[in-house]
């Protein structure tokens, strides 16, 4: 006879019991969905935010695009970026009506100054950029003022996309008055940055009376472009034009709007080539990068 005295016995739930545990795993469950819910509509929302604080639109509410198919190329400006001021409502230079004029489609790359960071802001310009070369453009310029200028130089630094810059008074780092102790990395930070342009042909503009210009650079930029073999031209205080804001004028659209458009489309280039009158100057027959694209 066997004894079983002792000896242990699971116990049967009770439906109760069960009833519970069933309850306690269905909100586990349910609140995992929740956490998981919470967490896609934070990206998507931090997404859309991200999106909110820079955004590319065309430079003039008026007239249509001509498109990647008949456009000679795409240029995409880039506001600066004040303390006190929002430069996203900034208007846009009157030298880009003579891109616009010349065939060109333009856009200008917004930002709020609140989240506008060189990385951050050059990173989502850059997806401009490859967005628009999806689209069909053979070419897109990069062209930008001050705090802008220094975006347009990193984007060129970043992508192979990006065909040409034209930089207007380059500046991230504050003015002398205001900001002196990094005042003079408008020139240490400019310099390397031109050093790792990929392949851009680089316009660069300098003016007298600028209070963020460390002064110099229109010799070293010349210097470091011609060393890198890159196609460019450097404009050094020019007559007539003075500030910081001197490109933002209706006279420096008339006396370089011309030069700028031949400067985006011409074949040829040579060691010394300049705006001269307001005229593109280019002697030597060295054959473009761009020529041939339309």
């Amino acid at each position: 006879m066997i004894s079983i005295v002792g000896r242990h016995c699971p116990a049967v739930p009770s439906p109760d019991t069960v009833v519970q545990r069933t309850m306690q795993h269905h909100v586990l469950l349910l609140l995992k969905l929740i956490v998981v819910g919470l967490v896609t509509i934070m990206e998507l929302f931090a997404a859309q935010l991200g999106h909110a604080q820079s955004w590319l639109a065309p430079a003039y509410s008026t007239g249509a695009m001509l498109g990647p198919t008949k456009a000679h190329g795409a240029v995409i400006w880039s506001h600066g970026r004040s303390a006190d001021a929002e430069d996203s409502e900034a208007p846009t230079p009157p030298f880009m009506a003579e891109l616009r004029n010349g065939g060109w489609d333009t856009f200008r790359f917004n930002r709020l100054s609140a989240n506008d960071t060189l990385a951050e802001s050059a990173m989502a310009l850059v997806q401009d950029v490859h967005r628009l070369k999806q689209q069909g453009y053979g070419r897109v310029a990069l062209a930008g003022q001050s705090f802008g200028a220094f975006l347009s130089l990193i984007g060129a630094d970043a992508s192979d996309n990006v065909d040409a810059v034209i930089a207007t008074a380059p500046a991230a780092f504050g003015t002398y008055s205001d900001h002196y102790d990094t005042w003079r990395a408008n020139a240490t930070e400019l310099y390397p940055l031109l050093a790792r342009v990929r392949g851009a042909r680089v316009m660069l503009f300098y003016f007298h009376g600028d209070e963020f210009d460390p002064g110099g650079r229109g010799e070293r930029s010349r210097d470091i472009l011609a060393e890198r073999h890159l196609e460019y031209v450097v404009v050094d205080q020019p007559r007539q034009l003075a500030t910081h804001w001197a490109a933002s004028t209706p006279l420096f659209a008339r006396l370089y709007g011309d030069c700028i458009l031949a400067f985006l489309e011409a074949n040829h280039f040579e060691p010394d080539t300049q705006c001269k009158g307001g005229t593109y100057w280019a002697a030597a027959s060295t054959r473009s990068r761009l020529a041939g694209l339309h």
